[in-house]
């Protein structure tokens, strides 16, 4: 059902965190909901209460739209839903009018918006030196050198040693973001159990206090992507995280990958000002919607 809604739209229905879900034991706080048509699955929302809020992300195969099929599946969501819960968020990947007009049929404001950047690194404005002990193969140009701060170094991630701080670092530097700084360590675990997972492309800043930042980059089907690109609030301002955003990016060339993807809020002006004067350009725009429910 999943493939036949991108077919027709362009676009996945379902994020990671949605798709993930489905492989992992039952949790109470958190819903699968189907509708069949006798072997076959025509519609899908997943739900999970997060706080005094909800979020879902519904879809219904293209051939059986219009018929009141997502309605009914809102409405179990509805149904699901705890007293408490006060607010309800519903993912619309792509912007599709579809997904406007089912919003606004009921009562759904634009809450965020996430926008997808892409580029292809030929052409890369390059540093023209990397700091002292990384680099390998990594590409240079014409640009200023990469800098660290001073007594930070970069590495690749350890497993089974750099968990517990590349979990305090990301929910640091993610304190206000509502779904990448509630990560747990079955979220990490999750990623690592990925056959994407690489920890050569996890690359990490450490100082003698523990680690800085990171730059996670994932690589499928030949597409590279800024994953996750985190800084300790006590290392932000120092430009370590340019450096990071380049060293990843480096670590993607040296392997042969030209295509690079990533993901920011439209309202992190900083970062969407940073990715357009590296040359990235918004190729798909996503929305959350939002309904107050008490």
């Amino acid at each position: 059902m999943a493939h036949r809604c991108e077919e027709v739209d362009g676009v996945a229905p379902f994020n990671e965190q949605t798709t993930l879900a489905l492989s992992r034991r039952p949790e109470k706080h958190r819903r699968h909901f189907v509708v069949p048509l006798g072997e076959t699955v025509i519609a899908y929302a997943g739900a999970a209460l997060v706080g005094d809020a909800a979020e879902a992300e519904i879809a219904v195969d293209p051939a059986h739209r219009g018929k009141g099929v997502g309605s009914r599946l809102l409405a179990n969501v509805l149904d699901w839903i705890e007293a408490d819960i006060t607010n309800l968020r519903v993912w619309a990947h792509g912007d599709l009018p579809v997904s406007q007009r089912f919003a606004a049929k009921h009562g759904f404001t634009r809450d965020r918006v996430l926008y997808q950047f892409s580029r292809d690194l030929d052409g890369f404005a390059w540093p023209a030196a990397w700091p002292e002990g990384i680099g390998r193969n990594w590409p240079v140009g014409d640009g200023p050198a990469a800098v660290l701060p001073a007594g930070v170094r970069l590495r690749p991630f350890r497993v089974g040693r750099d968990e517990a701080e590349w979990l305090r670092v990301n929910a640091a530097a993610f304190a206000t973001h509502p779904e990448q700084g509630r990560w747990t360590a079955a979220d990490l675990a999750a990623r690592q159990e990925e056959v994407w997972f690489d920890p050569d492309g996890l690359l990490v800043a450490e100082d003698d206090e523990g680690l800085l930042g990171f730059h996670w980059t994932k690589v499928e089907e030949g597409v590279g992507e800024v994953y996750v690109l985190g800084v300790d609030p006590r290392a932000q301002g120092t430009g370590l995280g340019r450096t990071l955003t380049l060293a990843g990016l480096a670590h993607l060339a040296a392997h042969g990958i030209r295509q690079v993807d990533l993901y920011a809020d439209e309202s992190n002006a900083k970062a969407v000002k940073l990715y357009r004067s590296q040359g990235f350009e918004v190729v798909r725009t996503d929305v959350q919607w939002a309904k107050r429910l008490r």
